[in-house]
């Protein structure tokens, strides 16, 4: 029963990141693109398309966190420290909370901040200073994403 569970956690751990990375690299290397060549005000199309996304992506921070934990319960490996394992799973999960923290930074603080100075008017190069460090933050977050994948494989291939 313990592997049936341990198997599902670990499908669900990875659809969600699946999800979460998948979509930032979308967002940052077909939907950004795509919206400034073709569209007069892209910002209207990636306005919809964060609606859209960023729900997914908070479900999938969650499950990603929830089944971490039971994985890295399950193991019997965090006993030993000295171990590559561990260290590997601390280092990833230390990464994986800095990831979610600009996540949650973005859509909790940077967004609204983003969208009350559009409406207001009058304030464009702010508005653009933050858009831009908002580009930023999802650029670093890929960037952090495929960092995780790595020490995700590292930790596949140390229990082999």
């Amino acid at each position: 029963m313990r592997e049936i569970l341990l198997t599902v956690f670990t499908w669900i751990h990875l659809i969600s990141a699946v999800v979460w990375i998948g979509g930032i690299f979308f967002i940052l290397f077909v939907a950004l693109p795509s919206a400034k060549k073709t569209l007069e005000q892209p910002g209207k199309l990636m306005g919809a398309v964060g609606k859209r996304f960023v729900p997914l992506a908070n479900i999938s921070i969650l499950l990603i966190f929830m089944t971490g934990i039971f994985m890295s319960l399950s193991t019997h490996r965090l006993t030993n420290f000295s171990n590559l394992w561990p260290q590997t799973l601390f280092v990833k999960v230390l990464i994986a909370l800095v990831m979610a923290s600009i996540h949650f930074y973005r859509g909790l603080v940077l967004t609204p901040k983003i969208g009350r100075l559009t409406a207001e008017g009058g304030h464009s190069e702010q508005v653009e200073k933050l858009q831009k460090l908002s580009l930023n933050l999802v650029k670093t977050n890929l960037v952090i994403g495929m960092t995780v994948l790595l020490l995700t494989a590292m930790l596949y291939s140390y229990r082999i």
